[in-house]
Order: structure tokens, then C-alpha cells, then sequence
């Protein structure tokens, strides 16, 4: 249930977005350039990422958006089932098990994470910039669940297929469009 008067209609976190363009365009523009620009982590892993936090938040419009991202970016669905029992599911690739682990432990207890954390990456053979990335796609992710939930948002199983295709084969650029020709 909406918790705002004027979100009575909102049917997603981009109704939010739409509603003062220029606030949020800028965020728009950081969510693509972290989940859709260059990486060392592919579009999957940032997006199992993305849905894990979002689990981890309790944050089901999320959650279910992101998951359907995955299904539209041919992920296997063993895999996909997996962002609800976590890092150490048995599908979840072994090689991504340490980023989920980071990715929880920064959203749990992001007074925690220090510099051992971040050398158990890089042992594991994650980049830098991949260590980097995740800390902005569980940190973008943190904020978002927080904003979709405060806004009252739920979403349905339809919108969450529409919104994962979408975002799967052309990322936020329209959203970012939309908000900007807004703005102006």
C-alpha cells in the first residue's frame, strides 16, 4: 500500500523516478553506468548481486524485478533460485560465492567490512574494480530497497517480467531518457 498520497498509482520504483525527474535523473544515470556500464562483473553477476541485497532487505518489488532480469539474460533457473538461500547454495557459481558474502556482510554490517574483507576478494581473483562495483551495486541496492519500501511499492508478477526483459535488453537508458526529456 502506498504510503504517500500522490503514489496512490505508482506501479513501480520508475513511477518514483518519473514523478520529479529532476531529482532522480542523476540517480538514473549512476544505476546504469553501475548496472549496465563497463565491468569486470557481467550484467548476471551484478544482477545476482543486486537480488541477493534485495532478499536480504526483505525487499519482494526488487527482489522479484531483478530475478526476472536474470531469466531475461538466460540465466539457468537453478541459479536464479538460489539469491533466496544464498552465497553458499550449491548452484551458485564458486567463483561468485565471495562477492555474495561481501555483498551480505556490507549490507548486514557495513561497519564491519574492513581491509581483510577486501584482500579475500582480490585472493579469490577478483579485480579492484570488481570489488569496487560490487560495493556500488549492494551499496545503489541498499538504497533503492529502502526507497521502493518506503514508497509503499509492491509490484506484480506481470510488471516484474515486463521490468526484467526491459532492463535485460536495454538497461535504464529509456527510463534516463524519459526523466531527462521530462526535466527539460
Amino acid at each position: 500500500m502506498p504510503t504517500l498520497s500522490y503514489a496512490k498509482d505508482f506501479q513501480g520504483v520508475a513511477d518514483v523516478f518519473l514523478r520529479d525527474p529532476g531529482r532522480y535523473a542523476p540517480l538514473l544515470q549512476f544505476i546504469e553506468s553501475v548496472m549496465a556500464g563497463e565491468s569486470d562483473l557481467t550484467k548476471a553477476e551484478r544482477e545476482m548481486i543486486a537480488a541477493y541485497v534485495s532478499k536480504l532487505n526483505g525487499c519482494d518489488f526488487c527482489l522479484g524485478a531483478h530475478k526476472w532480469t536474470l531469466v531475461a539474460l538466460d540465466v539457468d533457473p537453478e541459479t536464479i533460485e538460489t539469491v533466496e538461500a544464498g552465497p553458499e547454495a550449491e548452484q551458485v557459481d564458486e567463483r561468485l560465492r565471495p562477492l555474495l558474502r561481501f555483498a551480505g556482510n556490507l549490507t548486514r554490517s557495513p561497519e564491519s567490512v574492513g581491509q581483510g574483507d577486501i584482500d579475500a576478494l582480490l585472493a579469490a581473483g577478483w579485480s579492484e574494480q570488481a570489488v569496487e562495483d560490487t560495493i556500488n551495486v549492494a551499496s545503489l541496492f541498499n538504497y533503492v530497497n529502502r526507497l521502493v519500501d518506503a514508497f509503499g511499492i509492491k509490484g506484480s508478477e506481470s510488471y516484474f517480467k515486463q521490468v526484467g526483459r526491459a532492463l535485460a535488453t536495454q538497461g535504464y537508458e529509456p527510463l534516463i531518457r524519459s526523466a531527462l526529456k521530462k526535466a527539460s
